[in-house]
Protein backbone atom coordinates (compact mmCIF):
# COMPACT_ATOMS: atom_id res chain seq x y z
CA UNK A 1 0.00 0.00 0.00
CA UNK A 2 1.03 3.44 -0.12
CA UNK A 3 2.85 5.48 2.46
CA UNK A 4 0.70 7.74 4.09
CA UNK A 5 1.15 11.67 3.46
CA UNK A 6 1.68 13.65 6.62
CA UNK A 7 2.99 17.13 5.43
CA UNK A 8 0.33 17.64 2.73
CA UNK A 9 -2.98 19.29 3.10
CA UNK A 10 -4.81 16.34 1.20
CA UNK A 11 -5.00 12.91 1.67
CA UNK A 12 -2.48 10.66 0.57
CA UNK A 13 -3.71 8.38 -2.85
CA UNK A 14 -4.99 4.89 -1.76
CA UNK A 15 -4.52 1.64 -3.95
CA UNK A 16 -6.80 -1.47 -4.19
CA UNK A 17 -4.78 -5.19 -4.25
CA UNK A 18 -4.49 -6.19 -8.34
CA UNK A 19 -4.13 -2.27 -9.34
CA UNK A 20 -1.02 -0.76 -10.89
CA UNK A 21 0.36 2.13 -11.31
CA UNK A 22 3.99 2.29 -13.36
CA UNK A 23 7.01 3.73 -11.59
CA UNK A 24 6.85 7.25 -13.69
CA UNK A 25 3.21 8.03 -13.60
CA UNK A 26 2.95 10.92 -10.86
CA UNK A 27 -0.43 10.27 -8.43
CA UNK A 28 -1.03 12.79 -6.04
CA UNK A 29 -3.34 13.46 -2.91
CA UNK A 30 -7.25 12.28 -2.50
CA UNK A 31 -6.73 9.86 -5.44
CA UNK A 32 -8.42 5.85 -5.06
CA UNK A 33 -7.66 3.40 -7.39
CA UNK A 34 -9.90 0.35 -7.75
CA UNK A 35 -9.03 -3.57 -8.02
CA UNK A 36 -7.56 -4.10 -11.55
CA UNK A 37 -7.69 -0.10 -12.40
CA UNK A 38 -4.16 1.09 -14.03
CA UNK A 39 -1.96 4.07 -14.46
CA UNK A 40 0.56 3.81 -17.37
CA UNK A 41 4.08 5.69 -17.72
CA UNK A 42 4.23 9.34 -17.38
CA UNK A 43 0.14 9.52 -16.60
CA UNK A 44 -0.60 12.45 -13.85
CA UNK A 45 -3.32 12.44 -11.68
CA UNK A 46 -3.60 15.38 -9.28
CA UNK A 47 -5.72 15.10 -6.32
CA UNK A 48 -4.87 18.35 -4.59
CA UNK A 49 -8.04 20.29 -5.44
CA UNK A 50 -10.87 18.09 -5.96
CA UNK A 51 -11.07 14.49 -5.56
CA UNK A 52 -10.40 11.63 -8.01
CA UNK A 53 -11.66 7.70 -8.73
CA UNK A 54 -10.14 5.25 -10.67
CA UNK A 55 -13.03 2.63 -11.10
CA UNK A 56 -11.95 -1.44 -11.89
CA UNK A 57 -10.34 -2.39 -14.80
CA UNK A 58 -10.02 1.04 -16.36
CA UNK A 59 -6.91 2.44 -17.48
CA UNK A 60 -5.44 5.75 -17.42
CA UNK A 61 -2.88 5.35 -20.34
CA UNK A 62 0.63 6.89 -21.04
CA UNK A 63 0.73 10.80 -20.75
CA UNK A 64 -2.67 11.38 -19.47
CA UNK A 65 -3.51 14.34 -17.33
CA UNK A 66 -6.50 13.97 -14.88
CA UNK A 67 -7.33 16.73 -12.53
CA UNK A 68 -10.39 18.41 -10.88
CA UNK A 69 -11.35 21.70 -9.30
CA UNK A 70 -13.37 22.30 -6.44
CA UNK A 71 -16.89 21.21 -6.70
CA UNK A 72 -15.71 19.21 -9.78
CA UNK A 73 -13.95 15.96 -8.93
CA UNK A 74 -12.65 13.39 -11.47
CA UNK A 75 -14.48 10.20 -11.60
CA UNK A 76 -13.89 7.63 -13.99
CA UNK A 77 -16.17 4.11 -13.40
CA UNK A 78 -15.84 1.13 -14.29
CA UNK A 79 -13.92 -0.59 -17.61
CA UNK A 80 -13.02 2.86 -18.72
CA UNK A 81 -10.08 3.36 -21.37
CA UNK A 82 -8.20 6.85 -21.11
CA UNK A 83 -6.12 7.17 -24.42
CA UNK A 84 -2.70 8.33 -24.59
CA UNK A 85 -2.16 11.89 -23.68
CA UNK A 86 -6.32 12.80 -22.70
CA UNK A 87 -6.63 15.60 -20.55
CA UNK A 88 -10.01 14.50 -18.13
CA UNK A 89 -10.28 17.87 -16.56
CA UNK A 90 -13.23 18.17 -13.64
CA UNK A 91 -15.46 15.35 -15.34
CA UNK A 92 -16.88 11.94 -14.94
CA UNK A 93 -16.44 8.90 -17.73
CA UNK A 94 -19.55 5.89 -17.27
CA UNK A 95 -19.01 2.62 -17.62
CA UNK A 96 -17.30 1.07 -20.45
CA UNK A 97 -16.71 4.34 -22.49
CA UNK A 98 -13.60 5.45 -24.39
CA UNK A 99 -11.54 8.41 -24.79
CA UNK A 100 -9.59 8.85 -27.36
CA UNK A 101 -5.84 9.78 -28.23
CA UNK A 102 -5.23 13.22 -27.06
CA UNK A 103 -9.02 14.39 -26.53
CA UNK A 104 -9.68 16.57 -23.93
CA UNK A 105 -12.88 16.38 -21.56
CA UNK A 106 -13.71 19.59 -19.48
CA UNK A 107 -14.78 20.33 -16.17
CA UNK A 108 -18.65 19.43 -15.81
CA UNK A 109 -18.65 17.12 -18.38
CA UNK A 110 -20.23 13.50 -17.67
CA UNK A 111 -18.96 11.21 -20.84
CA UNK A 112 -22.02 8.29 -20.92
CA UNK A 113 -21.47 4.88 -20.40
CA UNK A 114 -20.22 3.28 -23.60
CA UNK A 115 -19.45 6.77 -25.31
CA UNK A 116 -16.47 7.13 -27.72
CA UNK A 117 -14.79 10.55 -27.75
CA UNK A 118 -12.72 10.53 -30.91
CA UNK A 119 -9.06 11.13 -30.95
CA UNK A 120 -8.50 14.77 -30.29
CA UNK A 121 -11.54 15.97 -29.66
CA UNK A 122 -12.52 18.61 -27.32
CA UNK A 123 -15.67 17.90 -25.36
CA UNK A 124 -17.35 21.18 -23.42
CA UNK A 125 -21.02 18.97 -23.96
CA UNK A 126 -22.42 16.07 -22.10
CA UNK A 127 -21.88 12.85 -24.32
CA UNK A 128 -24.91 10.66 -24.72
CA UNK A 129 -24.31 7.18 -23.70
CA UNK A 130 -23.20 4.85 -26.31
CA UNK A 131 -22.27 7.94 -29.15
CA UNK A 132 -19.49 8.72 -31.04
CA UNK A 133 -18.31 12.30 -30.29
CA UNK A 134 -15.90 14.34 -32.68
CA UNK A 135 -14.26 17.51 -33.86
CA UNK A 136 -13.60 20.63 -31.81
CA UNK A 137 -15.94 21.09 -30.35
CA UNK A 138 -17.00 17.51 -30.07
CA UNK A 139 -20.21 17.16 -31.32
CA UNK A 140 -22.00 13.74 -32.08
CA UNK A 141 -21.20 11.52 -35.26
CA UNK A 142 -23.30 8.30 -34.52
CA UNK A 143 -24.56 5.85 -32.22
CA UNK A 144 -22.31 3.04 -31.38
CA UNK A 145 -23.90 -0.51 -32.20
CA UNK A 146 -23.33 -3.46 -29.99
CA UNK A 147 -19.97 -5.17 -30.85
CA UNK A 148 -18.35 -1.74 -30.80
CA UNK A 149 -19.41 -0.92 -27.01
CA UNK A 150 -18.61 -4.58 -26.51
CA UNK A 151 -15.03 -4.29 -28.10
CA UNK A 152 -14.55 -1.29 -25.64
CA UNK A 153 -15.22 -3.45 -22.86
CA UNK A 154 -12.58 -5.93 -23.96
CA UNK A 155 -10.26 -3.67 -24.71
CA UNK A 156 -10.66 -2.10 -20.95
CA UNK A 157 -10.40 -5.83 -19.62
CA UNK A 158 -7.18 -6.01 -22.06
CA UNK A 159 -5.38 -3.70 -20.67
CA UNK A 160 -5.62 -4.55 -17.11
CA UNK A 161 -4.61 -7.81 -17.51
CA UNK A 162 -1.49 -6.34 -18.91
CA UNK A 163 -0.76 -4.26 -15.63
CA UNK A 164 -1.46 -7.71 -14.02
CA UNK A 165 1.55 -8.74 -16.17
CA UNK A 166 3.60 -5.56 -15.66
CA UNK A 167 3.50 -5.93 -11.83
CA UNK A 168 4.13 -9.42 -11.88
CA UNK A 169 7.21 -8.17 -14.32
CA UNK A 170 8.28 -5.29 -11.83
CA UNK A 171 7.82 -7.53 -8.44
CA UNK A 172 10.34 -10.30 -10.31
CA UNK A 173 12.69 -7.09 -10.49
CA UNK A 174 12.74 -7.29 -14.31
CA UNK A 175 11.86 -3.68 -14.38
CA UNK A 176 10.32 -0.83 -11.62
CA UNK A 177 7.11 0.15 -10.46
CA UNK A 178 5.37 2.17 -8.24
CA UNK A 179 4.37 5.90 -7.55
CA UNK A 180 5.92 8.97 -6.30
CA UNK A 181 3.65 10.56 -3.57
CA UNK A 182 2.79 13.84 -2.14
CA UNK A 183 6.31 14.01 -0.21
CA UNK A 184 8.09 12.49 -3.57
CA UNK A 185 8.56 9.45 -1.71
CA UNK A 186 8.30 6.45 -4.13
CA UNK A 187 5.45 3.66 -2.90
CA UNK A 188 5.42 0.61 -4.86
CA UNK A 189 2.37 -0.06 -6.29
CA UNK A 190 0.28 -3.66 -4.77
CA UNK A 191 0.97 -6.94 -6.13
CA UNK A 192 -0.69 -8.06 -8.72
CA UNK A 193 -3.07 -10.67 -8.11
CA UNK A 194 -4.07 -13.96 -10.44
CA UNK A 195 -2.15 -15.58 -12.94
CA UNK A 196 0.97 -14.68 -14.47
CA UNK A 197 0.80 -14.26 -18.11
Amino acid sequence: MLEPTTTAPWPSPRQAPGSWVAASAVVVGDVELASGASVWPTAVLRGDLASIRIGPNSNVQDGAILHGDPGAPVVIAAQVTIGHRAVIHGASVQEGALVGIGAIVLNGVTVGAGAMVAAGAVVTKDVPPGTLVAGVPARPVRSLDKEVLEEQRRHADHYAQLARTHGTLASEGVFGHGLVTDCGQAAHSTPPEGPRL
